[in-house]
Order: structure tokens, then C-alpha cells, then sequence
């Protein structure tokens, strides 16, 4: 019985997954995701159980080779590009943001906003906005391939591997 369980669930997951990617595809013409450091998350014990389960390796592969079908962009952000840490209002970046903050609080403008949905914002603007501590050069590295297909990835200076966003254009 805990197999056809374990079964189930697994297929739950696998169908939610194709119905996502798929949708994310069709309906948007380029879409930006953040290259996590899962590894390095999962050292978290408290969270890891949620974050494996989570299956971000087969979310980007789906969404990378169903983009190619509808003829979408998928933008990955490098896992430097501080989304989190950045003020979608103004720019400003925090130096240290906890995990268990949850609200945004810029203290240059005082803009108040989900963390989720600021960060959300932000890989929307990305790679246009011109962010304050970009590499020289930084933005036209090299792409990566996927499926055949390259698969933009774009570095800033900044430390931001905890955040979870896909910011749709």
C-alpha cells in the first residue's frame, strides 16, 4: 500500500509539473528563472525535504525544451544576481537579508513589498535594468545549452542563492 502511495503521489507531482511548464510556455513570451544553488539549500535541514521535492532540474528542463516548442525565451538569471536583495522601486540593495524575513523593506526608499513578488519584479526587469554592481561585461557571458537549444545566463556581482522566483514578461 505506501508503494502505490509513494506512486501516486509522484505522478501528482509529474502532471502538476507538465501542466505548469506547459502553460508557463504557451502563454509567455519570455520567461526569467533564477539558477539555484539546490545543494547548497538542502544543507538546510529544516528545509530540505521541500526543496528536493521540489524537482527544479526537471522544471528548467521542461520549461527550456517546451519554450523551444512555442517559441518563448527562457532568461536564466545567475545565481549571483541578487532578485532578493534588490529593491524593484529603486534599485537599492540590502547587504544582508535574512530568510525569515519575509516583507522587503527598502531602507533607501522606504518601499514595503512581499519579498517573493519583489524579487518576482526584479527577474521581470532582468537583464534591462541596469543594477548598480554589474561586472564589467557581466551581462554577455556566454550561453548555455540546453536541449540544443542556448539558454541565456546572465551574472551580477551579488550573493542571492536562496530565493525561489519565476518573473514572467
Amino acid at each position: 500500500m505506501p508503494q502505490r502511495r509513494t506512486a501516486r503521489i509522484a505522478n501528482i507531482r509529474a502532471d502538476a509539473l507538465h501542466k505548469l511548464t506547459t502553460h508557463l510556455a504557451k502563454n509567455h513570451g519570455r520567461i526569467v528563472i533564477e539558477d539555484l544553488n539546490v545543494r547548497g539549500m538542502a544543507k538546510n535541514h529544516k528545509l530540505a525535504s521541500a526543496i528536493l521535492d521540489g524537482g527544479f532540474f526537471e522544471f528548467r528542463r521542461q520549461l527550456t525544451y517546451k519554450a523551444d516548442w512555442y517559441g518563448s525565451e527562457v532568461v536564466v538569471a545567475n545565481r549571483f544576481f541578487a532578485s532578493s536583495k534588490t529593491c524593484s522601486a529603486c534599485g537599492a540593495k540590502k547587504p544582508v537579508l535574512k530568510l525569515s524575513e519575509r516583507t522587503y523593506r527598502c531602507d533607501s526608499c522606504g518601499h514595503t513589498q512581499d519579498r517573493d513578488l519583489n524579487a518576482a519584479r526584479n527577474l521581470e526587469q532582468y537583464p534591462t535594468a541596469s543594477y548598480a554592481g554589474v561586472a564589467c561585461g557581466a551581462l554577455n557571458n556566454p550561453a548555455a545549452t540546453a536541449n540544443g537549444k542556448a539558454v541565456k545566463q546572465e551574472a551580477n556581482s551579488s550573493l542571492d542563492d536562496v530565493q525561489i522566483c519565476v518573473g514572467l514578461a
